[in-house]
């Protein structure tokens, strides 16, 4: 990554505090109370989720309650739009 973005500021070692890469196969979540609207006056789950963390943006099509390849992109394509955001672009 460092190698593709650090022309951009990117640096692996200091920006990456750690991966984690889960495969799951479809329909593994199954969205609890709360997931769509929020439960006690606290936020949806996935409008939290929906925040970048500092340069990160999340993208995943299991944050619109389905497993679909449209909702995938969908997010995919939010996520994009925060990053160029972060960057200034």
């Amino acid at each position: 990554m460092t190698e593709l973005f650090g022309q951009f500021g990117f640096d692996a070692g200091r920006d990456i505090a750690g991966v984690i890469l889960n495969r799951w196969g479809h329909a593994y979540v199954v969205p609890e109370p709360g997931f769509f609207f929020g439960v006690d006056g606290e936020p949806a789950a996935r409008d939290v989720v929906s925040e970048p963390t500092g340069r990160i943006a999340y993208g995943h099509s299991e944050m619109r309650g389905n497993q679909h390849w449209g909702s995938a992109a969908m997010e995919g394509k939010r996520a994009m739009r925060q990053v160029l955001e972060i960057a200034g672009v």
